[in-house]
């Protein structure tokens, strides 16, 4: 299982995630901003892409914090661009792919 940010989602052309086997999750708030921004730009495809992954429900509202809860519940692997999430979550000893390389190979 890939926890994911919601700049590594909108990543889904170049990264083309969303098309291979591995198991991808989000939270809820990160899903959130996702069919936000997805609605605005009416990139319909993204929309019919967040329908296949995973959603964990958090208690936490806001998207960052979101994600460093649940990958310290289940261990799960994070997928961000985002340099201060990265900083936390490797403070907290969550392994993190944070290009578009390091995400790639994740899923050869």
């Amino acid at each position: 299982m890939l926890l994911v940010d919601t700049n590594v989602v909108m990543e889904y052309k170049k990264l083309k995630l969303f098309f291979r086997s591995k198991e991808l999750a989000i939270t809820n708030p990160c899903l959130s901003e996702v069919r936000k921004i997805a609605k605005e730009k009416r990139d319909l495809v993204l929309l019919e892409l967040t329908d296949k992954i995973k959603v964990i429900e958090t208690k936490e509202k806001n998207a960052d914090k979101s994600i460093l809860e649940v990958a310290k519940k289940y261990k799960y692997p994070v997928a961000t661009f985002d340099k201060l999430l990265i900083k936390k979550l490797k403070e907290e000893g969550i392994r993190v792919l944070s290009s578009n390389k390091e995400i790639l190979r994740e899923f050869s």
